[in-house]
């Protein structure tokens, strides 16, 4: 049975941007007739996910068919609102409001509007239902605009870190799906040939069925006599239908990509330096008895990691939003899925312990990721490379044998620069990103944006 989902508030400004893709996206995937040819702009445009994809993580979701799976259900689980009641009735799901987007006459139109989505979880693929009055231009437009529609949803900040640290997008995600739209009127059920009404007839009362209106209006139309039966229940549900389609027009997009941006697992600075080092979590492995997982500054250390602070005990407790629909305990839940589909690409188990080794396969990416092909010297060379660069940006590794096991001990410099004073400015970095990524049980090294075709 497909579960029934709806979206959230999204603002006019960011659909707007996200039009630009739609051309691109349709011409490559929709039927040749409802679509115009991409231009060259938007191929450009478009193609920025696609490179930010191949080096926002070691290991890309779309890659495997397990990976799409995850993704989609992953967009699922954004979108996900639970049930709606009603003066004490309750369906599966309900309208919300969305922002959509296309372009008419050469130019951009963006729409805000209350859709539902309907998920169906074994395809792996999504519909969008929506209302409009009848003979809406907007939509009308859209149909014939030949470059489909743009849907877009984001969620912000939670409440609590906008408070405290203000809007750094430490946690928002996004999902937008391009696809045609199709308007379904009042003259798709009076063609005048029976069996054609008849099948629409039929569609718009599963449609109906998905709570396609608002609840409130929901339950004030689609609820029918207990007593009603077989044919007298079909003739009702035809006159509901009937008087709906009176003063509405329906519109059905059926998307052909979907980009998701989910910055949660991402590996992420925010503090004020936005450089991973020492010196701002006063970690000192010098100290006897040092253990790292109760240095002072290391659980702001593995928060601005994120990806590994996520699923620590401190993280885990700020993370219900994806707690809604599975909870923490379960497997289903999302934050759980992605910790094992790491430890499954990473270590070749879902449960590995934790002193587990990488797969050799799995760390000739992680080194080509996050330690430029495992190409390291020492630190004096670092320093000398650095210096020699005279203002170029470049990333140097090397290696600090010294480091005890439990601390990163590969380096990177990754800016060499001139600073106020025109004198070369160096910044050391310890290699957090490698060091999680080689510890099972967190979500580090999973790409973070991605774009799926059907």
């Amino acid at each position: 049975m497909k579960t029934q989902l709806h979206l959230s508030v999204l603002t006019a400004a960011v659909a707007s941007a996200l039009v630009l893709t739609v051309q691109t996206s349709m011409a490559k995937e929709s039927a040749p007739n409802s679509v115009s040819a991409a231009s060259a702009q938007s191929d450009e445009i478009s193609g920025a996910t696609q490179k930010r994809e191949a080096t926002s993580g070691a290991f890309v979701l779309t890659k495997t068919p397990e990976g799409k799976k995850l993704l989609t259900d992953m967009a699922a689980d954004f979108l996900y609102t639970g049930p709606s009641k009603f003066d004490g009735k309750e369906i599966g799901g309900g309208r919300n409001m969305y922002s959509i987007a296309t372009s008419y006459g050469n130019r951009p139109e963006n729409i805000t509007a209350e859709l539902t989505m309907d998920y169906d979880p074994d395809a792996g693929k999504f519909v969008f239902y929506g209302t409009t009055a009848k003979d809406s231009g907007k939509i009308l437009r859209a149909s014939k605009s030949g470059t489909g529609l743009s849907v877009a949803w984001v969620k912000q900040l939670r409440e609590d870190e906008i408070k405290k640290y203000g809007y750094n997008y430490y946690d928002s995600y996004g999902v937008q799906f391009d696809g045609p739209v199709e308007v379904i009127t009042s003259n798709s059920i009076n063609t005048g040939d029976k069996a054609k009404d008849l099948a629409a007839l039929k569609r718009l009362e599963e449609i109906m069925g998905k709570s396609l209106t608002t609840i409130k209006e929901w339950n004030l139309l689609w609820q029918f006599d207990p007593k009603l039966t077989g044919k007298e229940l079909e003739k009702a549900k035809e006159q509901a239908i009937r008087d709906f389609m009176s003063y509405e027009d329906i519109y059905v997009v059926n998307p052909k990509k979907m980009i998701i941006i989910g910055y949660f697992y991402r590996p992420l600075m925010v503090n004020p330096k936005n450089a991973f080092v020492y010196r701002d979590y006063q970690i000192d492995s010098s100290k006897p008895g040092f253990k790292l997982e109760s240095a002072p500054g290391y659980q702001k250390a593995l928060r601005d990691t994120n990806c590994a602070y996520t699923v620590s005990k401190e993280g885990r407790a700020l993370y219900p939003f994806f707690d809604h629909q599975y909870p923490a305990t379960s497997e289903k839940n999302l934050i759980n899925r992605l910790v094992a589909y790491k430890n499954e690409q990473v270590f070749g188990s879902s449960k590995p312990g934790a002193n587990a080794k990488p797969l050799p396969e799995a760390l000739k990416k992680i080194e080509a990721m996050y330690n430029g092909n495992g190409k390291v010297v020492s630190k004096e060379e670092a320093e000398k490379l650095a210096k020699e660069a005279n203002g170029k940006r470049q990333a140097i590794y090397w290696v600090d044998p010294s480091k005890k096991a439990d601390m990163p001990d590969h380096y990177m410099i990754t800016y060499t620069g001139i600073d106020s004073n025109g004198k070369p400015y160096i910044d050391m970095q310890p290699n957090w990103n490698r060091y999680f990524m080689l510890q099972p049980n967190n979500m580090c090294g999973i790409a973070t944006r991605h774009s799926l075709y059907w």
